[in-house]
């Protein structure tokens, strides 16, 4: 049984419905999806004693605003765009109450859970939306949104509520180096350009989204500029013909062309995924 629980009155710069992703179909061509940031999405689900894929809803950088239906318990975390409820704890929200999140502060991708988390079509054993795929669809005004009433949540006696731990809350401004494994074509890299890539700090330019991130820094020139298309991982860091290397996302493309000089750590992912446009990020290389 569903219960209707929030309507999406203004849907700002974007939001959708995404689980951990659909797996196993990328030799189909099918991008994997899901949560941009699996470590604020993981513990929104976590506050609620959901089960760890339930859906959420993923807001994206500022502007979009509900109107709750119903009385329910839900836990927000992610980016800090000035909710007008706690975040990173549970909150329990009124019928007729108004949630908004008007301005982005740090990080790109806040995650709402409900108790129970929300109802989508599985598709391809997921229920994470990827428009560009045509699965699922982007959220728009007036989208109602329910609950999965067969799970409900209670503060135990005595309790008067829960958080995460401090040390949970990422520091968006102050993103750590990600670690780094060579790629297939780091051989096509002089060493000149291979210690470029990791002494450099390269910029998270406005060309970027769920289907990659794009960098801006020196010109990186490996000895093929072009390769026999192969498959390409999330967190592939692949060198076009301009030398400006791209970090593919949740969302990019299951096989490329370009030469990849390394691959993203897969617990780094959700880190870069909060890094806004004009950040610096920097590198390590994992040996």
């Amino acid at each position: 049984m569903t219960v209707p629980t929030l309507r999406l009155d203004s849907p700002g710069f974007g939001v959708s419905l995404q689980d951990r992703g659909r797996f196993g179909w990328r030799r189909f061509g099918v991008p994997c999806s899901g949560w941009m940031d699996d470590h604020a999405a993981r513990w929104a689900n976590r506050l609620l004693d959901n089960a760890g894929a339930a859906v959420v809803l993923e807001i994206q950088f500022q502007g979009v605003k509900f109107t709750v239906l119903e009385d329910a318990w839900i836990a927000i975390t992610g980016a800090d765009l000035t909710c007008n409820v706690g975040t990173w704890r549970v909150v329990h929200l009124k019928e007729g109450q108004i949630l908004q999140f008007p301005q982005s502060r740090t990080g790109l991708w806040a995650y709402l859970a409900v108790e129970g988390g929300f109802e989508a079509e599985s598709i391809l054993d997921s229920r994470s939306a990827c428009p560009r795929a045509r699965i699922g669809r982007t959220l728009v005004a007036t989208d109602v949104l329910a609950r999965n009433s067969q799970h409900s949540f209670e503060l135990p006696p005595g309790v008067a509520g829960r958080t995460a731990p401090w040390p949970e809350h990422r520091n968006y401004n102050k993103p750590p180096r990600f670690r780094v494994w060579p790629g297939p074509q780091w051989g096509s890299f002089t060493k000149s350009d291979q210690e470029t890539f990791f002494k450099t700090g390269w910029t998270v330019t406005s060309q970027s989204d769920r289907v990659g991130y794009r960098l801006a820094g020196p010109r990186l020139q490996p000895s093929q500029t072009e390769i026999i298309s192969e498959p390409v991982r999330v967190g592939s860091i692949q060198t076009p013909e301009n030398g400006q290397p791209i970090v593919t996302m949740r969302d990019g493309p299951t096989v490329g062309g370009y030469p990849k000089i390394g691959l993203l750590d897969a617990q780094d992912i959700s880190w870069l995924a909060q890094c806004r446009p004009g950040q610096t990020v920097r590198f390590d290389l994992v040996q």
